[in-house]
């Protein structure tokens, strides 16, 4: 590609937050050609308009200094004037898939004749802007991974700004910031895989209908600018000690309550005071507080540990409370105190100081009673804008909230779900808001998109959630703004998100409903990476087959630019959970293209960490040493299912990189000793040391296997260090690790050089898994897989049953994997789980925190190795295993995708013989394993 375009932007900054910008060109055409192709490039995210028709949106996420852009065939140009319109997106902060670059868009026609350019537009400054006033600014971060939530008003801004017709001579022109490969776009690249689907779900029912009446008054507030001012990252362990201050004023004595909320991972205080009366609260409890007449002073300590400062107030009077920054003479409502101490701990691999020293100021605020207390605290204070303060948080209002009444749901009702043309009419309630609750009969991924016919000023609210209990509890993620707020123009509009959201359940609120509105359709656009439908499980179990089926959909539903981790609360690419999703990928989809996008992003992370980042491209830095060194077997697991060895070639460097930089975490005793964060399992293992088990474990194995894709490039000197490397840590491992008193592999060492005295299921399960264990140590390892002690520390997440299963398989406990899939995922189905959760008992009260996990569908994997048998023998496939397994079911039949196309099986049990039928490719060479009396048909050709 050459570019001749050049970056522009409009006149708001490098970095405003939360920004929606309109772009427009018009221009002639009048000569003829063969045809146009747009590339094009934004930072954050575009959608682009050709004379009113959206074609396209993007880019995949990237590294910022290795961008990626898109290109687009043309073929609805008309001769005459045309317009192109580009809407960007720009986050003004990092997220969990993006580092904070600048706002910027790049766009070039290249128009073609006869293989030659004859005529190009470009970005420039001929270009028209502005800013899109409909979407709202002083909005709240979906979760601290996401970007923002959607707040879009429909009588702020005109509606038809991307149609030809527009006239845009009042708007001013771009910016031009620079061409192509300025900072911090340094290098475009071409989009690596297809564009994601946009596939149209209705909901399957409306369950309910209600009257309610929301908290009376909420702010939800940003203390990031104010308490770390210039850091756009998305760092985790961000440690304040601070206070965030207001007035509030009543008219009266009166009682009322307040409800104080930080992120749910927030290591925080979560204690207030007002007027020095002291309060200690929960997340979503409910304070009786009391205003006295006149001015009221309200002081929270923000102290703690986050990863998102963002700290939530709502609160309930009889009258609406006037909220205001003390010693402020404009019209801002909160000021910060502080930081007295502010630090972001980042778990890079290097030692870190986790004291926190407590100032004396921050000590000395706590309690204050009145603004003459607080007045020679004033050099500390900060005023906190009220474009960082949130008024419309949906997720708050539709959470904190009282239930007037329930209506019976009628048939009219059900309209706005039916596939046709009638529409359910909403009247105004005689007290409260109308709220529904819809059902989408699955999780899915996508833009939500509605019709309805409203008055001005009429607001659409949509919280999304994931899980309904069985008593009808609704189950809330407290960090986690799943929501859209649409506030209507009058008459008949259209409207679709343009954020993708992951959920199964809405609650559609309307409020400010003065006149009747109507509602004709809604549903999801399901956005997720295009794929056939070509892995496949069936048998004559029907409660296995909806397991394959629940976890078939949650690895489609955790497949989009990149493998995600979950579609609701992250979206994000966790590097540890991608090896096993890609595994589990393999067996049912076969997006071999996705999962190398996924291991070329990983690789990148060695040039801004020490070693490969546990999630990416993330503003928030971070190693998990465990996922670090699954990359590396995931590597060699790719080669083995596509045989792509000039993949392998392209990634060398950062793989032996990365052993080189392991091996600068070997202690003396010959161990990865390393500060960093050093979990595997949702569950008590004692993991927080340096000295970890599990992870040396598995370095063992990863560094066999990448000696072995050393060999296949001819990296021969390559291949020896790495086994000398492996073979010296797993002697170490053994000569340190071991208990002999308690025949056991212990979790960690301590600081102190004393062995841990936790012993856990997962520990040893590694050890098993990696052959770092051999002899009597193995046997005895065996039993504990095959009987797991009640005094071990048991697996909690589907996160490592996975890996449990591998062990089984391998012990061939076939009837124990199936019996523990049953109970596990069983209890999943009997709870209305349409995807896998992401563990159990993850909080309190609650099935789990992600109900749609990908590192949970191990089943899809399980069931074609365990039934199906498959199994490369040869790197792509060239040469295959098939050992179908009834495993004493009557009939069992699948497909497993392969880079020739997919290899089907059938097997039954007719009593006097096996009747097995294998289609797959003529070039492939199979090898057969079936038990005695078993009929073969391998291409409809029997075989001996």
């Amino acid at each position: 590609m050459d570019w001749k375009a050049n970056w522009i932007w409009d006149l708001s900054g490098e970095h405003p937050r939360n920004q929606w910008t309109c772009f427009r060109r018009t221009f002639t055409i009048t000569s003829e050609y063969e045809s146009a192709i747009l590339s094009i490039s934004a930072d954050t995210k575009y959608v682009v308009y050709l004379n009113g028709e959206q074609i396209g949106s993007g880019p995949v996420r990237g590294w910022t200094t290795e961008w990626y852009n898109d290109q687009y065939e043309l073929n609805r140009l008309k001769k005459g004037v045309n317009v192109i319109a580009v809407l960007v997106n720009h986050y003004g902060m990092g997220t969990m898939h993006y580092i904070e670059g600048r706002g910027g868009l790049l766009a070039q026609i290249d128009f073609y004749n006869q293989g030659e350019v004859i005529g190009q537009l470009l970005t420039n400054e001929k270009w028209k802007t502005a800013i899109h006033d409909g979407f709202i600014k002083e909005s709240v971060k979906m979760s601290n991974c996401l970007s923002w939530a959607e707040v879009y008003d429909a009588n702020l801004f005109n509606g038809e700004w991307e149609q030809l017709s527009f006239d845009d001579t009042e708007w001013a022109n771009a910016e031009i910031i620079g061409p192509y490969g300025i900072e911090p776009w340094r290098t475009l690249n071409p989009r690596d895989i297809p564009h994601l689907t946009n596939e149209p779900i209705i909901p399957k029912s409306v369950l309910s209908l209600k009257a309610v009446r929301p908290i009376s008054q909420h702010f939800s507030i940003d203390l990031k600018p104010t308490f770390f001012p210039g850091e756009l990252d998305c760092n985790s362990g961000k440690i304040i000690q601070g206070y965030l201050v207001t007035e509030l004023h009543s008219n009266e004595d009166v009682d009322g309550v307040i409800t104080l909320t930080f992120d749910a991972h927030a290591e925080a205080k979560r204690e207030f005071t007002i007027n020095g009366i002291e309060y200690k609260t929960q997340n979503g409890t409910y304070e009786k507080v009391n205003l006295r007449k006149g001015t009221n002073l309200l002081i929270v300590d923000v102290g703690g540990s986050f990863h998102e400062p963002t700290i939530h107030l709502a609160f309930d009077f009889p009258e609406e409370i006037k909220v205001t920054a003390p010693f402020s003479e404009d019209h801002t409502r909160f000021l910060g105190f502080g930081p007295f101490y502010s630090t972001t701990l980042l778990q890079l691999g290097k030692p870190i100081e986790w004291s926190i020293p407590l100032e004396n100021e921050y000590l000395q605020m706590k309690h204050l009673s009145s603004l003459s207390e607080l007045e020679p605290f004033k050099m500390w204070a900060k005023t906190i804008p009220n474009e960082h303060v949130c008024t419309d948080n949906v997720s708050l209002l539709s959470i904190f909230k009282d239930e007037l009444r329930t209506f019976p749901v009628g048939f009219q009702h059900h309209n706005m779900v039916l596939p046709n043309q009638s529409f359910t009419k909403v009247n105004p309630m005689e007290r409260g808001d109308t709220e529904y609750l819809i059902d989408f009969g699955k999780e899915y991924l996508g833009h939500i998109e509605f019709e309805v016919e409203a008055a001005e000023g009429t607001i659409f609210d949509f919280f999304l959630f994931e899980s309904i209990h069985q008593d009808g509890r609704i189950e809330h993620t407290f960090s986690l703004n799943n929501s859209l707020r649409y506030i209507t123009r009058n008459g008949r509009q259209v409207y679709r998100s343009f954020i993708p959201r992951g959920f199964r359940y809405m609650l559609l609120t309307i409020r400010n409903l003065k006149t009747s509105c109507k509602i004709f359709n809604i549903k999801v656009d399901v956005t997720t990476f295009p794929t056939g439908n070509v892995g496949s499980f069936s048998s004559s179990d029907y409660l296995l087959n909806k397991i394959w089926e629940i976890s078939k959909h949650t690895v489609r539903m955790c497949a989009q630019d990149t493998i995600i981790d979950c579609p609701a609360y992250e979206q994000a690419l966790w590097t540890g959970d991608s090896y096993n999703i890609s595994l589990m990928n393999y067996y049912t989809f076969g997006n071999y293209d996705l999962v190398k996008r996924c291991l070329r992003l990983i690789s990148k992370s060695v040039y801004r960490s020490p070693l490969p980042e546990s999630h990416v491209p993330s503003g928030w830095q971070n190693v998990l040493t465990a996922w670090s060194i699954l990359w590396m077997k995931a590597c060699r697991e790719y080669y083995r299912f596509t045989g792509d060895l000039a993949f392998i070639q392209e990634i060398y460097p950062e793989l032996k990189l990365t052993v080189q930089r392991f091996q600068e975490f070997i202690n003396k005793e010959g161990l990865l000793e390393i500060s960093a964060w050093n979990m595997l399992d949702w569950a008590p293992m004692d993991t927080e040391q340096t000295i970890v088990t599990h992870q040396n474990a598995l370095l063992v194995d990863a560094l066999k296997q990448t000696a072995y894709l050393a060999s296949v490039l001819g990296k021969n000197e390559d291949e020896v260090a790495f086994i000398t490397f492996a073979h010296q840590l797993k002697e170490a491992i053994n000569q340190n690790l071991w208990d002999e008193e308690g025949k056991v592999f212990v979790d960690s060492i301590h600081d102190d050089g004393t062995p841990s005295k936790t012993r856990s299921i997962q520990t040893n399960l590694m050890v098993y898994l990696t052959n770092c264990a051999e002899g009597e140590r193995r046997e005895v390892i065996e039993k504990y897989l095959v009987d797991p002690p009640e005094s071990f520390v048991q697996i909690k997440s589907p996160f490592v049953l996975f890996f449990y299963y591998q062990a089984l398989m391998e012990l061939r406990k076939n009837d124990i994997v199936l019996e523990n899939i049953k109970d596990i995922y069983g209890y999943m189905l009997e709870n209305d789980a349409t995807t896998c959760w992401e563990g159990w008992e993850l909080i309190e009260g609650d099935f789990s925190r992600s109900h749609c996990h990908a590192w949970s569908a191990a089943p899809t994997y399980v069931f074609g190795v365990l039934f199906l048998g498959v199994k490369p023998l040869e790197p792509g496939f060239t040469k295959v295993a098939v050992s179908p397994n009834l495993n004493g079911l009557k009939w069992i039949k699948g497909s497993v995708p392969i880079p020739q196309g997919k290899i089907d099986i059938y097997c039954k049990d007719l009593g006097e013989y096996i009747d097995l039928q294998i289609t797959l490719p003529e070039e492939i060479d199979v090898q057969i394993a079936a038990p005695e009396k078993t009929r073969v048909l391998v291409n409809g050709k029997k075989i001996g």
